[in-house]
């Protein structure tokens, strides 16, 4: 995949297709709106639903934002590809400022507009999701009833889309960057504001990547270990690096079946340290129970390769 946003033109030709526009009420936040870029209304029988379930996975998001943040629509574009599972993030960066080194800051968009009020890119789709088409879609995703209750069973057999929806937004929120995703070396005089907290550590197993934000340190206990080659996600399936992190909602190594995944404390932190304004301490962390239980179940291993977005070209 691209590490680079779209350029005008081709945001247009993808959303030449649109077909349907949807949104539902977060208090004091704004909305979330759906829209499809699907020219040939290829998956027309999985709106309804890919629908319901986006607005309530970012409005799950939403209620944790704290009083004072702009109240704002973010427009989620929804398109399909031959993917093995999904992938999430912000249209567009938003200009932050600059480091200590000079290097350019800069936020994923959909996080710009929340914390400032201002869109980044306009009346254009604030979020891009792409859903795998090779049977992800058709039979892997199970698609809840009710997402508000969140009442009904997973099925053994499938993954909670919801979950994923959730996920996807984690990454148009903030979990995203441009970093060499082995060594963390920037990959111009640019970083995003979750690259500006990364730093390459020294471990028994050689270098690997750590998130040091200072409130999801306080949370996690120190610097939180980041997925191997995979940075924009936490946890590793190794001893020392994260395994207790596997079962998180924003890991990189498994989504498990039948299983719903949650918004942890941990990822609130990690957003409000790329300057979301959050209220850190509303989600517990899963239990050593919990942690047992997940890893007792069967899992889809989902490898994920990130679209990211760029800064600006006319500003980078």
């Amino acid at each position: 995949m691209s590490t680079l946003g779209f350029f005008p033109f081709l945001r247009q030709a993808l959303l030449a297709g649109v077909v349907g526009v949807a949104g539902a009420a977060a208090a004091d936040t704004g909305r979330i709106q759906v829209i499809f870029a699907d020219p040939a209304g290829s998956y027309t029988p999985y709106y309804a639903d890919l629908e319901r379930l986006t607005v309530a996975a970012g409005n799950s998001w939403l209620q944790h934002l704290a009083a004072g943040t702009p109240a704002v629509d973010l427009t989620v574009s929804i398109g399909f590809a031959s993917l093995d599972t999904a992938s999430g993030r912000s249209a567009t960066s938003g200009y932050v400022g600059s480091t200590a080194n000079g290097s350019t800051l800069w936020s994923e968009g959909a996080a710009h507009e929340l914390r400032t009020g201002i869109d980044p890119n306009g009346s254009a789709p604030d979020i891009e999701f792409l859903i795998g088409i090779d049977g992800y879609l058709q039979n892997e995703l199970w698609f809840d009833p009710d997402p508000l209750s969140r009442s009904a069973a997973v099925p053994g057999h499938q993954t909670d889309a919801m979950s994923v929806l959730m996920h996807e937004f984690g990454h148009a929120l903030g979990f995203n960057g441009w970093l060499d995703a082995a060594s963390g070396t920037a990959a111009g005089g640019y970083l995003s504001t979750f690259d500006a907290l990364v730093q390459p550590m020294a471990t028994p197993l050689g270098t690997a990547l750590f998130f040091t934000g200072a409130q999801a340190m306080a949370v996690y206990g120190g610097p939180v270990p980041l997925t191997l080659g995979n940075y924009g996600h936490v946890g590793n399936d190794i001893a020392g690096l994260g395994l207790d992190l596997v079962p998180d909602l924003m890991n990189g190594v498994v989504f498990y079946r039948g299983v719903r995944g949650e918004i942890s404390a941990l990822n609130l932190a990690m957003l409000a340290d790329t300057g979301l304004n959050l209220n850190v301490t509303a989600v517990p962390e899963p239990g050593a129970a919990m942690l047992l239980l997940a890893g007792l179940l069967p899992m889809l291993l989902v490898i994920r390769q990130r679209r990211r977005s760029a800064p600006s070209p006319l500003l980078a």
